[in-house]
């Protein structure tokens, strides 16, 4: 008799636990992403930098681009919200979605640094105070890149730590996309790696042939000034550190501002640990030693820029921020291990349960806080979201346009500018002047509306054309149509 045939089975392409796998693998990304989307539940809309990035991406389709006004160019953010300019009337929350997993992500990655120096509690030390802070909620939840910046520096520095050069130069060279300050970091890190590692030589190399390539010509292209970014920074707002009588001083005591009190009581620990000589080892001190003195270049390069006449502002030192904020915490986390022995540990009851102590404590400066920034968040992101509405109301973009030019305040010339499908430079925050149209706001609620409708003529020549809360449009058409 001939042989009994086998019985084969077909078996998927995919193991059935593939898909588990992958997840656990990548629990923490899958985390992050998660909490992002959560953060959606809340009133969400970008501020003025991000409007101008996100119109930026829909004119590089359009291959229209004008840089002439608005801020400073920025090749990442705008990197990723041309291809988003794709979905339409969805771009501002793409890019809303980055900005957020990438303030998220900083947040995890000054927990996993500071577990690394220190244990947990050093890690939720280091977390906690950045993630509650002022400057991290307002710039993560209206779309600024400062998160993203932490998040890719951070990453970077784990990377390297870890032996991996190649994946921790990609990531400087993504945040020296995003900041000129990470410019002289980036150049030193990749001299270094030309030195020691010469199988990424190639990979140096190009990335320094596309630093300045994206950062220059962009602007060339939109603008006609290579240099207009630089430029557009040394015309400060009048409440700039730039107009201090020592502009190096005034930063330095915005910088000195950013830092809770747990914060300083953090750096006091760590001071006392290292003259007592109980911290860990000495790789761990230099690594930290590394990372406190490129915050302080940091905040040098900042104060001696803004003596020169650029802008100063609080956002440009998130990132030395975070470098303190993981100081403090590791320094809470030698302190504990110094005292409490090796029993703080790893993750050990007792290490979980003073890592939650500490987060509470850490957590305390915000709660006199949190609540208005809340507030103000949710009051600029409802007033951001009314504009197509709004628009849809007087009669569109083009019956407005056809009325005359187009005024409102500073501050929402992005985003009147996005939903009237007009470059930035057609939209004007200066007096206005018949005929125009005018979108009156509210800015915040304790401010009048503006702008003022007294240069306009007579209030009998003046219509309102739609309203929604804090915004009215005011029209005086051409012809008095």
């Amino acid at each position: 008799m001939p042989p009994a045939q086998e019985l084969t089975v077909s078996r998927p392409s995919v193991p059935a636990l593939a898909l588990p796998r992958i997840a656990v693998r990548y629990r923490v990304a899958l985390a992050v992403l998660g909490l992002t989307a959560l953060t959606f539940l809340a009133p969400a809309a970008p501020t003025y930098d991000p409007w101008a990035w996100i119109i930026w991406g829909r004119e590089i389709v359009h291959l229209d681009l004008s840089t002439a006004e608005g801020p400073s160019w920025k090749p990442l953010p705008v990197l990723l919200t041309t291809p988003f300019s794709l979905f339409g009337g969805l771009a501002p929350d793409l890019w809303l979605f980055v900005a957020r997993a990438g303030v998220i992500a900083g947040v995890v990655m000054l927990f996993r640094l500071g577990r690394r120096l220190g244990g947990v509690p050093a890690g939720v030390a280091a977390a906690v105070p950045y993630a509650l802070a002022t400057w991290t909620l307002r710039n993560g939840a209206m779309g600024n890149s400062e998160g993203l910046l932490v998040a890719l520096i951070l990453a970077a520095v784990e990377r390297h730590i870890d032996g991996r050069p190649r994946a921790a130069f990609l990531l400087a060279f993504g945040a020296a996309l995003l900041r000129p300050e990470v410019w002289p970091f980036f150049g030193l890190y990749g001299l270094w790696l030309l030195w020691r590692e010469p199988r990424v030589r190639a990979l140096v190399i190009g990335g320094y042939v596309a630093l300045p390539a994206l950062w220059l010509l962009p602007e060339w292209w939109g603008s006609g000034d290579p240099l207009r970014a630089a430029h557009r920074a040394q015309n400060p707002r009048g409440n700039s550190p730039a107009f201090a009588d020592n502009p190096v001083r005034a930063v330095l005591d915005q910088f000195t501002t950013m830092l809770t009190p747990v914060v300083w009581a953090g750096l006091v620990a760590l001071v006392l640990v290292v003259l007592w000589r109980r911290f860990p080892s000495r790789r761990d001190l230099a690594i930290l030693g590394a990372l406190l003195a490129g915050g302080a270049l940091w905040v040098l390069e900042v104060a001696l820029m803004t003596s020169d006449g650029f802008s100063g502002n609080i956002r440009y030192l998130v990132m030395p921020a975070a470098i303190v904020c993981l100081a403090a915490g590791v320094g809470v986390g030698w302190l504990a291990r110094a005292t409490l022995g090796r029993r703080v540990a790893g993750t050990s009851a007792l290490a979980l349960v003073l890592g939650a102590l500490v987060g509470i404590g850490f957590a305390v400066p915000a709660a006199s806080t949190a609540p208005d920034d809340v507030k103000a968040i949710t009051y600029q992101a409802r007033l951001n979201d009314r504009v197509a509405g709004l628009v849809a109301r007087a009669g569109g973009p083009a019956r407005l346009k056809a009325c005359g030019d187009i005024y409102t305040g500073p501050f929402q010339v992005p985003v009147v500018a996005w939903n009237m499908h007009l470059h930035t430079s057609l939209v004007s925050s200066l007096v206005p002047v018949r005929p125009g149209v005018l979108f009156r706001v509210r800015s915040n609620p304790t401010v009048r509306p503006g702008p003022s409708l007294r240069s306009v003529g007579d209030p009998r020549d003046q219509r309102t054309l739609a309203v929604a809360s804090g915004w009215r449009i005011v029209a005086v058409c051409k012809g008095g149509k």
